[in-house]
């Protein structure tokens, strides 16, 4: 080992001792007195609605060699931290050498670990070398709310709220930093530079998603691969929560790469509230259910003489499609167009990102179907939207994601506001509400209860691809003098829960919902 560090010191000294001539031979002028460097991949920041920083960063600790003031280390100042910086560098890429070091131009960079970017850092002697921080984005969960406006720059499509957002981004600065040279043409450690950039504030409550990320990754829900949740305030529309179990696949509540979904039975609450609201129904109004589309364990089933509320506790096809004749199906695509189904919600495009319009039925796929959320196409963030409306009184507000445009300083550039616009009739919400309360509290929903708390939902399950089945719940709730709605969905859950019954949207989004509301009502 004392013939390998003699060898070094041999070497060191015969190049350093001619660089101790040479560098009389460098014009001054021609190295640059700073080095400027991008800390980061982004000129912008995204937080949530109470303002915590969104984005999730990769550190990479960079060193850099500037091989013209490197070339003026002198041996007599500088061996001793030339040798441990050789060392360090050795360490970490064996391929490090002072000789092709000295033979290169301009700037070499280089990957390190935070330890070796420590040890670098404390050789304080050596001219020609700085080191940074680049702040990378964590894309492995690309879906996340995190993640969703990370790359706008690089996902613009015209009229998109990407391009509505980069309107407001396009001119600010990226973080930077200049290294200047000292009169020992040593750099120093870096001056950022100052800007009053422009930031996306969401609605998100970040600390709402991630209690909702721990549920839908407890034990009890590993049997499903994805489920998607929606929460929405009724009031505003504004979207506190949007999450997934698996987000580095497809968001499944934008319907990417999806034309939708079928709704299902979480459907047949929107039936009665344009029924009660057009005035042909009230809640306790009878029907008769003969079995023409009704099932129990495959076999048509007839529930008989049923109210309206009873039927929806019960979930009866038979009676919500006899509902939905009433309406008539020029009446319902006016209201459900109203309430901003058939077209993209939040208006997500790009490459592999473009937010699912869902599908309008046509009359032949008749009302009977219709009705019961059979043959239509949605995406959870549009039933959000719906539900926002019974839940709001009947006034429906777009759901949206951007709460505003704030600088550095926090003072709002631009506040994004949805206009509102009654659809339904105060009378037929409230009347609504409570038939979802009682689907809870006496009927299909009782997975989803939750004492001391006043709720609403529905149960519902749809035909996916391939033969599976999609598992539903929607409802709202009641927290601190507001409303919120909660739409889940477990796409493609397969035939049969771990504990042996059928799969279906009571005993996957309603537990789901219970989980959520307990845990955001703490």
């Amino acid at each position: 080992m004392s013939i390998f560090y003699g060898a070094i010191v041999i070497i060191l000294s015969v190049r350093l001792y001619f660089l101790q001539v040479y560098p009389a031979l460098i014009v001054e002028g021609e190295i640059e007195n700073y080095q400027a460097e991008n800390l980061s991949h982004m000129n912008y920041r995204v937080f949530d609605t109470n303002g915590k920083d969104l984005i999730s960063y990769n550190k990479k600790y960079v060193v850099v060699l500037d091989t013209k003031p490197f070339m003026l280390n002198n041996y007599e100042e500088t061996l001793e931290d030339l040798m441990a910086l050789n060392f360090i560098m050795k360490s970490e890429s064996p391929d490090f050498n002072y000789s092709e070091v000295m033979k290169k131009e301009g700037k070499i960079y280089y990957t390190v670990s935070e330890e070796t970017y420590d040890k670098v850092n404390k050789l304080e002697n050596i001219k020609g070398i700085y080191t940074y921080i680049y702040d990378e984005i964590d894309n492995k969960e690309a879906w996340s709310t995190n993640n969703l406006f990370s790359n706008i720059e690089e996902n613009l499509v015209e009229d998109s709220i990407e391009d509505k957002i980069y309107s407001y981004i396009k001119e600010n600065d990226y973080p930077a930093a200049k290294f200047y040279l000292d009169e020992k043409s040593i750099y120093g450690d870096g001056e950022v530079n100052a800007s009053n950039n422009n930031n996306i504030k969401l609605t998100i409550n970040s600390e709402w998603e991630n209690k909702i990320r721990e549920i839908l990754n407890k034990k009890d829900y590993s049997f499903l691969k994805n489920i998607g949740v929606v929460v929405s305030e009724a009031s505003t529309g504004k979207i506190r929560a949007m999450v997934q179990k698996d987000e580095s696949q497809a968001n499944v509540n934008l319907g990417i790469g999806q034309l939708g979904y079928e709704p299902g039975s979480i459907f047949k609450v929107i039936t009665e509230a344009i029924a009660l609201d057009e005035g042909l129904i009230s809640p306790t109004d009878k029907f008769l259910c003969s079995g023409e589309i009704c099932s129990k364990n495959g076999e048509s089933y007839a529930h008989g003489l049923l109210s309206v509320e009873d039927a929806l506790k019960v979930s009866c096809n038979d009676v919500f499609a006899k509902i939905g004749a009433k309406i008539g199906y020029s009446d319902m695509m006016d209201y459900l167009n109203s309430m901003g189904l058939f077209k993209p919600v939040l208006n997500i495009k790009g490459e592999n990102r473009n937010e699912a319009a869902g599908v309008k039925p046509t009359i032949e796929n008749s009302m009977n179907n219709i009705s019961i959320g059979q043959t239509v196409m949605v995406t959870p963030i549009q039933m959000a939207g719906l539900y926002n409306t019974v839940a709001n009184n009947g006034v429906y507000i777009k759901p949206s994601i951007i709460e505003s445009i704030v600088d550095d300083e926090d003072n709002i550039v631009n506040d994004f506001k949805e206009e509102e616009k009654r659809v339904l009739s105060e009378t037929a919400s409230k009347l609504t509400q409570e038939t979802m309360a009682k689907v809870i509290w006496e009927g299909s929903g009782f997975e989803a209860k939750v004492e001391g708390v006043n709720i609403g939902g529905k149960t519902g399950t749809s035909t996916g691809s391939g033969g599976t089945n999609h598992g539903w719940f929607a409802g709202y709730f009641d927290f601190n003098g507001e409303k919120y709605t909660i739409v889940v969905i477990a796409p493609n859950i397969g035939d049969k829960h771990p504990d042996g019954r059928e799969l279906g949207g009571g005993n996957t989004g309603a537990p789901i919902f219970s989980d959520i509301v307990t845990e955001l009502t703490k």
